[in-house]
């Protein structure tokens, strides 16, 4: 499913697992490349936060951070600004769906889901368009995730892709960052 909103949205709920541009980011030379991982990982970070709140305040339980499921989502947000592609599936990239991505951190899960988004200019403008998205909305509201990871990208074309992966590790938790 794809919306159009500001920026464009899609959204994957995996049935093989049990759930059966920016300018501000751009800055040129050597000190601009440094600021700018720096304005996308706090940006990763602040939707992170945003997708938690809105989670508490729908009467849900918030979310663990999980470095797995960041890396996860960092690799599909990277691979699509790479390509200048927003899909879910990215045939011809070295992890072409969340199943590869998911193996390549090490993340065994029971269910896991992943919301991608491209175009929204910060964390506030792309949760906001997945809350308002009844499939996006589902995924960040279901409660069968135990855990969160989130990553940005700022493709070529001036426009930032974003992603997040949901989970429930298939034997406890995986590894966490305290919040």
């Amino acid at each position: 499913m794809v919306q159009r909103f500001r920026g464009r949205l899609a959204l994957l709920p995996l049935a093989f697992l049990s759930l059966t541009g920016c300018a501000l980011f751009r800055t040129p030379g050597p000190a601009g490349a440094a600021n700018t991982t720096a304005a996308l990982r706090n940006a990763a970070d602040d939707v992170l936060v945003r997708t938690i709140a809105a989670r508490r305040k729908a009467g849900r339980s918030g979310l663990e951070r999980s470095v797995n499921l960041m890396s996860a989502a960092q690799l599909q947000a990277d691979q699509m600004a790479k390509t200048g592609t927003m899909s879910h599936a990215l045939p011809g990239t070295a992890y072409p769906t969340l199943k590869s991505r998911l193996a390549a951190v090490s993340y065994e899960s029971r269910a896991a889901g992943e919301n991608i988004a491209e175009g929204q200019r910060d964390a506030a403008e792309v949760v906001s368009s997945w809350m308002r998205s009844p499939g996006h909305r589902d995924n960040i509201l279901s409660s069968e995730f135990t855990e969160i990871g989130t990553g940005v990208a700022l493709g070529r074309n001036g426009r930032l892709y974003w992603a997040q992966v949901f989970g429930r590790p298939r034997a406890g938790p995986s590894k966490r960052i305290a919040e």
